[in-house]
């Protein structure tokens, strides 16, 4: 009806919002608000630098630094409608202004009073940086962030998660003990279970086995472990049945929160079930949501063999317990016989993955040309009979790290980490690939989140410990030795960070001792010895330096460690020769090269330029 009788309204609506469009578009470039935006965005950046930089430095959670992206994205709006009547008022000329004011009737009777002003811009800026500063601090002060920080292996004053249970290893109640291995493989895989679910904290199983058969209270067990809750229990295995018992205590008042017994035919699939619907009680027990997808997983049955189960859990109690070649030998060959019992068990694939590496560069059973691709293929079966296991893509990422596919690796390990957020060796191994991707914060809050679900694990306290070396932390570093040697006083891993941290300090003669101790400790390790090395050489005592050197077997890691000694003592060529051979033999030998302080001596030579760019690492 409105074209009928107005046939042109249309055409001059449209010209009009076209006429305004245009006076929008001449306002803005008159206003400068291209220039408002440009400094606000820089200033963006430099905030969210320092956001970083303090989450890392102070252990603040994950959501720290969206919450500042959430605050500058809600100041855009208002900083760029500041500068457009800001501007606007500024630029009119005093007589128009007294014109309008004429028109309009307005006055000037009294001062005018405007929200949108520059002033009023940055106080609001102020206002929203203090606003997530207050949340930092309280996060600091009372949240889960009081709880990681700096958390000791003998379970200092924190916050305790009221969501947060230790599974202290099942006590065998069978008639032989060789049955050992089968108790021990249902208790990781319960572990496995409570693990996946989001929102609960799950002690890994190197802190809590040190509690088998301890007589200590279960209320100083929990203190120790930094937990509310404690899951004890007992298997007996008897012919062709299985029989579980287990109890859900509160560790504040030692009341049982659940209990259950099973009493099943000894199947596979009764075996699985029970550790589902132990997973399924805890989790209602502690009032932790069960997401869909997490409960699909945990009813899922691995395989149907119990051959291939009992003979998956011989390998991983043997690769557990594994200081030696023969054991860790051993537990790949129990591995593939699980395989051959079921080809389609995933696990097996996995538990196969993970020996490789040992076997080759701690080991030198075997060749890493040899082992890379054996464990790359093992690792890619898992995953094409189960998409969603998560010790998969951990294996995946270990493979791929020691090809150099950093990128590849942290997305592997950000799967693993999704279907898996209580996994400590994830946690650990992702604070390595953050390291080689130049994310120090990152890195460190990785490896604390590690040793927060597993605190007593010296392994993962050595973890730590490298990522604060890396990244510079040397009073830090003096800390976590001091944590590790009250947890192990003769560990000779802790006297080497320590050592290190004192000669990085300039602190020459404590470092030596140190070092040499640690040597003592651990006679068997070339590492040990290159590092006194070094001291020595660091120390003006070339002789001794290279006196100490000379038993060095020049192999694997011992080349790159050759070659820093060689720097320290300022030959130059000698040291790229020995990096070079360390290159050709196997890269990944060289990975902590470019944040290793003690290479300080190579760096100004263009060669050490020119080996980070062939290792991607520049």
């Amino acid at each position: 009806r409105g074209r009928a009788f107005y046939p042109d309204a249309a055409p001059k609506t449209a010209r009009l919002q076209m006429a305004h469009l245009k006076q929008l578009i001449h306002e803005i470039h008159r206003r400068s608000l291209w220039q408002v935006l440009g400094i606000y965005l820089v200033g963006s950046w430099l905030v969210l630098q320092v956001v970083d930089t303090m989450v890392g430095a102070l252990n603040l959670p994950d959501w720290a630094p969206a919450f500042a992206l959430f605050l500058l994205l809600v100041g855009l709006p208002i900083v760029l409608a500041t500068a457009f009547v800001q501007e606007g008022t500024a630029s009119t000329p005093p007589e128009q202004a007294g014109q309008r004011e004429q028109e309009t009737g307005a006055t000037q009777a009294g001062p005018q009073h405007r929200l949108f002003t520059w002033r009023n811009a940055i106080a609001g800026g102020v206002a929203a940086f203090a606003l997530w500063g207050v949340v930092a601090a309280g996060w600091m002060l009372l949240g889960s962030g009081a709880e990681s920080r700096g958390q000791s292996a003998v379970g200092e004053a924190a916050a305790i998660d009221l969501r947060s249970i230790a599974v202290l290893p099942l006590a065998n109640r069978s008639a032989l003990e060789e049955d050992a291995f089968f108790v021990d493989g249902i208790h990781d895989d319960i572990l496995t279970q409570l693990s996946q679910i989001d929102g609960l904290k799950v002690i890994s199983r190197t802190s809590v086995m040190q509690y088998r058969g301890s007589p200590k209270p279960i209320g100083e067990i929990a203190e120790d472990l930094g937990v509310a809750t404690v899951l004890e229990g007992a298997v007996q295995r008897a012919g062709e049945r299985v029989r579980v018992n287990v109890q859900l205590i509160d560790a504040s008042t030692e009341a049982h929160l659940w209990a259950e017994t099973y009493d099943e035919e000894l199947t596979a699939a009764n075996i699985f079930a029970i550790q589902s619907d132990i997973a399924r009680k805890i989790a209602a027990a502690l009032q932790a949501t069960l997401a869909p997808e997490v409960e699909k997983r945990i009813e899922e049955r691995p395989t149907e063999s119990l051959e291939a189960y009992e003979l998956y859990t011989r390998g991983r109690y043997l690769w557990n317990a594994g200081s030696t070649a023969a054991e860790v030998e051993q537990a790949a060959e129990f591995f593939q016989q699980a395989i051959a019992a079921d080809p389609g068990y995933a696990p097996a694939y996995v538990g196969l993955a993970q020996t490789y590496p040992i076997r080759s560069g701690l080991l030198g059973v075997l060749s890493a040309d040899e082992a890379i691709p054996q464990a790359r293929a093992a690792a890619e079966r898992a995953l094409e009979l189960d998409p969603d296991l998560a010790e998969a893509h951990a294996a995946l990422a270990g493979v791929l790290t020691q090809e150099l596919r950093f990128e590849e690796a942290e997305r592997a390990l950000l799967r693993a980490l999704q279907l898996n957020p209580g996994s400590a060796e994830a946690h650990s191994t992702y604070s390595w690939v953050l390291l080689f991707l130049g994310r120090d914060s990152e890195s460190v809050r990785m490896a604390r989140r590690a040793v927060e679900l597993d605190p007593l694990s010296i392994d993962r306290r050595i973890d730590l410990s490298a990522s604060l070396l890396f990244t510079g932390d040397y009073d830090g570093l003096l800390d976590e030795a001091a944590r590790i040697l009250e947890l192990e006083p003769e560990h000779a891993g802790a006297h080497y960070f320590h050592g290190g941290a004192l000669a990085l300090k300039g602190q020459l003669e404590e470092a030596i001792a140190a070092l040499q101790r640690s040597s003592e400790l651990d006679p068997e390790s070339p590492g040990r010895r290159t590092v006194l090395a070094w001291a020595y050489a660091r120390d003006g005592q070339r002789e001794r330096a290279l006196e100490v050197l000379a038993d060095v077997p020049e192999m694997g890691t011992n080349l790159k460690e050759k070659a820093l000694v060689y720097g320290e003592l300022g030959e130059l060529d000698r040291a790229f020769d020995y990096l070079d051979r360390a290159y050709a033999e196997h890269p990944a030998n060289l990975l902590t090269l470019s944040r290793d302080p003690t290479a300080d001596s190579l760096r100004q030579d263009p060669r050490f330029d020119e080996l980070m760019k062939k290792l991607g690492l520049d």
